[in-house]
């Protein structure tokens, strides 16, 4: 869990009862498989995902804070950069929201085939990158990787580990065309965020912030940047927040 100690304390019984249970877990990976929500089907075709996560697919509560947000919040206005794109879960609900095309980012090689199965099974318009997205020319950068796909983070160390290419944002064809920034990184996400002024064009911003990962005076840097960058909180869902620029 990613939370604060507050919200952890408040949130443990029902994480394990329903979000991350082994044994509704296997009901869900042996019985029914895909994962299904409202109109949408989403394959699973990944080896590397925990008993107990299947759990969150049972109940729906897989990315449930960004879920809220994104339906809440995503409009025709956003023109979305998604960075950590996973089963297309999230990807889906943007375009399924904004209608535009979107920019998915995921370094995890070994899930790519099933996101973009995924994207095209629910009908969106999209272009994935296996990259790792930088405002500028600097050295490419080592992600680890662990047996939960989810996992994926330069910061978590694990045994299993790969340099991952950059890509700069100005070889990106219309990328400035793109106003909106969708962050879940697994505490990438201060990368970003501390260089908001870089990416000028970014008005609308989501981002799921983890504590287990960036500290307490980093937190704060992030918050201070953001407002210092003319960035407005709107609303915020346990550690996922939406800002808002203006």
């Amino acid at each position: 869990m990613v939370f604060n100690t507050l919200t952890k304390i408040i949130l443990t019984p029902i994480y394990y009862i329903v979000h991350h249970n082994y044994l509704f877990g296997l009901i869900h990976k042996f019985f029914i498989k895909n994962f299904y929500y409202k109109n949408l089907m989403f394959e699973l075709k990944i080896k590397n995902i925990p008993i107990q996560n299947y759990s969150s697919f049972l109940f729906k509560t897989y990315e449930y804070n960004d879920k809220k947000l994104i339906e809440k919040h995503i409009t025709t206005k956003n023109r979305s950069i998604i960075l950590g794109g996973g089963i297309g879960f999230i990807p889906v609900l943007v375009y399924k929201n904004s209608r535009n095309k979107m920019l998915v980012f995921e370094i995890n090689k070994k899930i790519i085939k099933n996101l973009k199965n995924n994207l095209i099974y629910n009908k969106t318009n999209f272009k994935i990158f296996t990259n790792n997205l930088v405002y500028k020319k600097t050295k490419n950068k080592y992600f680890f990787f662990s047996n939960d796909f989810l996992s994926t983070s330069s910061k978590i160390q694990t045994k299993k580990k790969a340099l991952v290419q950059n890509l700069e944002k100005n070889k990106i064809k219309n990328f400035n065309k793109f106003n909106t920034l969708i962050l879940d990184i697994e505490g990438d996400e201060d990368y970003y965020i501390l260089n908001i002024h870089k990416f000028s064009q970014i008005k609308y911003l989501f981002f799921e912030l983890h504590f287990n990962i960036i500290n307490k005076d980093k937190r704060k840097t992030i918050m201070d940047i953001l407002s210092n960058n003319g960035f407005k909180l709107k609303d915020k869902c346990f550690n996922s927040y939406y800002f808002k620029k203006g």
